[in-house]
């Protein structure tokens, strides 16, 4: 799924690219992605408003159109934007596509039918699940060491790879980024945070920071389009198997909530008794 340094990348596509452009028309081929909060059907509310810019709320895109409308966007698993430009072609399995007046046209693709379009009212963004419930966005000038400090002493119960990725805490970390933030900082993810003494906690706040920050710089320097995942540079994302960059052991795939998780054994010990101990398991 796009993560915060993708999305980051697409919005500022999106605000350079589709801003100021007038939708012409919209059609739907997979209504079950959408959910609608107005009186009328989304091709005559959409037709006719202006893109006036876009923003990213955890990982929500929210468009925003004149006249008071709002188009918000969750990606979810599979989902992509493409952005077709005048003469271009189309690509992925479209559900959703809006038609600009510079003859390009944004299509929402997602073979899974897992993303969700939500059309609503300007600011009325109430009855959308988890929107209006978002943390603490970790790119914010609230996103202060003690503040990261404070929800960690909140949250002490908690893994560590759980509370990173729990966007009612902190908005928001997805489950690659996680485990590249863990592993920067030399943190099991299955420790817990009472276990984890000031000086982890503040090499964990700023791992967040030095994480996100290479990461939206590489996506933008890949310079791809919007609708193609850029994963190159992790360093133990989806690298089971593999070497560890920095110490050469194997990195590991674990399960923590049901959700694969990577790591170096060596880099990230346990700090507790775990009924699989990767260092002493051959690879």
């Amino acid at each position: 799924m796009p993560e915060l340094p993708d999305l980051l990348y697409i919005n500022r596509y999106l605000n350079e690219h589709l801003a100021g452009r007038s939708v012409t028309g919209c059609e739907i081929r997979q209504p079950v992605v959408l959910r609608l909060a107005i009186d009328q059907p989304p091709e005559e509310m959409l037709a006719g408003r202006k893109i006036v810019s876009s923003r990213i709320r955890g990982p929500f895109i929210r468009v925003l159109l004149s006249p008071g409308a709002e188009v918000i966007l969750n990606l979810m698993l599979a989902g992509r934007l493409q952005h077709q430009k005048p003469g271009g072609k189309a690509e992925g399995y479209r559900c959703l596509s809006l038609f600009l007046d510079d003859s390009s046209a944004l299509h929402l693709c997602d073979q899974k039918l897992m993303a969700k379009v939500y059309i609503v009212p300007e600011g009325k963004t109430s009855s959308i699940p988890r929107y209006d419930e978002q943390g603490t966005d970790v790119l914010s000038a609230q996103f202060t060491f003690d503040h990261f400090e404070e929800l960690s002493t909140r949250n002490r119960r908690k893994q560590v790879r759980v509370f990173l990725t729990d966007q009612r805490s902190l908005s928001a970390i997805g489950n690659a980024y996680a485990d590249e933030i863990l592993f920067e900082a030399g943190i099991h993810p299955k420790t817990f945070l009472r276990n984890l003494d000031s000086a982890m906690i503040r090499r964990l706040y700023g791992a967040i920071g030095d994480v996100l920050a290479r990461g939206a710089d590489a996506v933008r320097s890949a310079g791809k389009p919007i609708q193609v995942k850029v994963r190159n540079h992790m360093k133990v994302r989806n690298r089971k198997g593999e070497p560890c960059p920095r110490c050469g052991d194997t990195i590991r795939r674990e399960g923590v909530r049901g959700y694969d998780v990577f790591f170096c054994p060596t880099c990230q010990p346990p700090t507790r008794d775990l009924f699989l101990d990767w260092r002493n398991i051959p690879s």
